[in-house]
């Protein structure tokens, strides 16, 4: 600032020091402006940023068995750890004093495994292993408690509360007493929502091309719990909230206490801690007649497709239909038979329609000191929410991971202590486990979805031209196969013919040498090194933009940089009100109708070398293409990718010699 500024802003200064008063401003002084006084003191104001650390921690690793009506201390609230009484005279937090403070006594430990440490070998509380505190943990609340053990509070004069973690509960409290159904969840699609890389940089990818001004489109479906508490479309994983990445977590559908139709996920969560608030759900009577258990309400919305459909049908603001699952199962023989997303999704197998009363009985939940005696046995629903995806990411990550791998590197083996070594062992065993039962749904799903019928001829001539018909029939009732986000989902037939020497006489639907199909979006095909298949028999839908020159091309990613013509988020340069969606822009769908069948006829000449040649057909599904993983920066996880073939033929066509009119012996 140069000298002459300075010097402004110091006589400013000096003239709005003086006191403003009647007199004063009549005898000609200039009128005075005084500031507010200071509304938050480091010292006086309780308020710690550390409080809601340590209340998720308590919530998440103490609260099953520390909580009211309970023979152990209650632990769910500021007020019962620090302003309420305890049994038998017990301190459990001295303000400022740690080592005099016993709930830092019974989980304190010598973490770090260091040979001259004061703390115990092991800690008192949690029993679990695997949930004793880490190192910075422990440092969170020690330091929480040096400072005064102050709750998290905002200033009176602030007259907004936003929504933070602590008014939402965590999935880890509902296992406490639904394990069963936290077990399903955790290795669900739901769980893994946010968690997905492919998301994050398929969300990031289309946050650039529109300079942020997608928002929270994609991310109020993939964390609604995130999007409650204020976190933006364009936040990394790494930067997310624990209950952010819990994805569609519990209370994000048995909080919601009124009916949606298409929402985009714009549906109002109830907050409030997991004893306050009203858990909605099939059934209209409590699961427990325990005081102290959450109140429980009929939902009649979540036994519904609409319920669903708030996430699985997907609109862009221009009208784009980018996945329309319940609107395929509007018009579907499934909503003819009153058949909805549960019945197939939820059942005990995966993608056959299942009515509550042909559903197994058992307990929905088990209290901590009731007897399961007084819970009542209902018809059990599965929480894996079986579908077509699955998790890229390693074992060490997803369905669980524990607290101490967020300040580790996990991967410097030689680096890690004993308690880290074992906990990470027994969590892969587990994750493993929970992955592959993930996998055998799926399988069952895909393999109960759809089905081929080859027509192909016994025998045949050197040089003969034969034709193999290739029928594929849906036998999903409920909506289109493959569904969801346009792009994404692929399905097809391939189909090779090989000769006695297993040379290759007819092919389609095999994979370029970068792993794609030879269709339009192929680098090899692209790049002159393959032919495009052209007899390619591929359910995949796609987008179709309108070309400079008036021509249609295919698009992987339906948000381009231009300011005009192919973004379906930012205004096109024409009225779309009339159309539904820009005249620029389409979407090519592919997948079959509800039970429906589709035909293909190949045309196959064949080679002047007898024998018997061999035919495989495969019906194949993969739920991402890898062009489209090049697309938004991914190419790494490529390999990862499985192709799963849901159905295949193999027949053997005897071709002779046509001279003489004999057939090969």
């Amino acid at each position: 600032m140069s000298r002459s500024g300075l010097s402004f802003l110091l006589a400013l200064a000096a003239v709005c020091t003086v006191p403003l008063c009647g007199s004063s401003y009549l005898d000609g002084l200039a009128p005075s402006v005084e500031a507010a006084p200071h509304t938050i003191s480091n010292v006086e104001h309780p308020y710690d940023a550390d409080w809601p650390d340590v209340r998720l921690m308590l919530a998440q690793k103490c609260n099953a068995c520390h909580r009211p009506g309970t023979e152990q201390t209650d632990l769910t609230s500021w007020e019962a750890i620090l302003d309420r009484p305890h049994p038998h005279g017990e301190t459990l937090v001295v303000p400022g004093k740690p080592d005099s403070s016993l709930l830092w006594q019974y989980v304190a430990w010598n973490v770090a495994e260091q040979p001259d440490s004061r703390e115990a070998e092991e800690p008192l509380m949690p029993p679990e292993k695997a949930e004793w505190l880490t190192e910075g943990q422990l440092e969170t609340l020690n330091r929480w408690i040096r400072n005064g053990g102050l709750k998290y509070r905002l200033p009176e004069t602030c007259d907004t509360w936003p929504l933070t973690e602590l008014d939402f509960p965590s999935a880890k409290e509902c296992a406490t007493c639904h394990p069963k159904q936290y077990t399903e969840w955790s290795r669900s699609m739901h769980a893994y929502a946010q968690h997905s890389p492919v998301f994050e940089a398929f969300n990031l990818t289309l946050q650039e091309r529109t300079s942020g001004t997608l928002g929270t489109f994609c991310t109020r479906c993939h964390t609604p719990l995130g999007t409650a508490i204020g976190e933006n479309g364009q936040r990394r994983n790494v930067n997310r909230s624990r209950l952010s990445m819990e994805g569609v977590t519990c209370v994000a559908c048995h909080r919601v206490d009124r009916s949606y139709y298409k929402a985009n996920t714009r549906r109002h969560i109830v907050p409030g801690k997991l004893s306050e608030g009203c858990m909605y759900g099939p059934f209209q009577d409590a699961v427990s007649v325990d005081e102290n258990s959450h109140n429980s309400a009929k939902s009649v919305s979540i036994r519904s497709s609409a319920f669903c459909g708030s996430c699985h049908d997907v609109y862009s603001p221009e009208g784009i239909r980018l996945e329309e699952a319940f609107s395929e199962w509007q018009n579907s023989p499934a909503a003819k038979n009153e058949q909805t997303c549960q019945h197939c999704h939820m059942g005990p197998v995966q993608g056959k329609p299942f009515r509550e009363c042909d559903r197994p009985l058992g307990r929905a939940a088990t209290v901590p000191g009731i007897d399961p005696e007084q819970i009542p046995m209902r018809p059990l629903s599965d929480h894996t929410f079986a579908g077509p995806d699955y998790s890229l990411l390693p074992d060490t990550e997803f369905p669980h991971k524990l607290d101490w791998m967020y300040e580790t590197d996990y991967r410097r083996i030689e680096r890690l202590t004993l308690h880290q070594k074992t906990t990470l062992d027994q969590l892969r065993r587990t994750n493993r486990k929970q992955l592959r039962i993930a996998r055998d749904k799926r399988y069952e799903l895909l393999q109960n979805a759809a089905e081929i019928q080859v027509a192909a001829p016994e025998s045949a001539f050197c040089g003969d031209r034969i034709g193999i018909q290739v029928d594929v029939q849906s036998l999903v009732a409920g909506h289109n196969f493959p569904t969801g986000f346009t792009e994404e989902r692929q399905l097809w037939v391939s189909a090779e013919l090989f000769d006695t020497q297993g040379r290759s006489v007819f092919a389609t639907g095999d994979f370029d040498s970068y792993g794609d199909l030879r269709d339009e979006h192929s680098h090899a095909v692209l790049g002159g090194h393959a032919h495009w298949d052209r007899r390619l028999l591929n359910f995949q839908s796609k987008f179709i933009g309108l070309a400079t020159r008036g021509t249609e091309r295919p698009l992987i990613l339906s948000v381009n940089r231009q300011l005009a013509p192919l973004n379906i988020f930012r205004p096109a340069p024409e009225p779309t009100a009339a159309f539904g969606r820009p005249s620029t822009f389409r979407i090519s769908k592919g997948s079959i109708a509800p039970l429906s069948t589709v035909s293909k006829k190949y045309s196959v000449v064949l080679p002047d070398c007898s024998g018997e040649y061999c035919l495989r057909v495969r019906l194949n599904y993969r739920h991402l293409p890898p062009h489209l993983m090049d697309e938004i920066g991914t190419p790494h996880l490529k390999p990862l990718l499985e192709t799963v073939v849901i159905d295949q033929h193999d027949s053997v066509i005897r071709v002779g010699n046509s001279a003489g009119g004999r057939l090969f012996r």
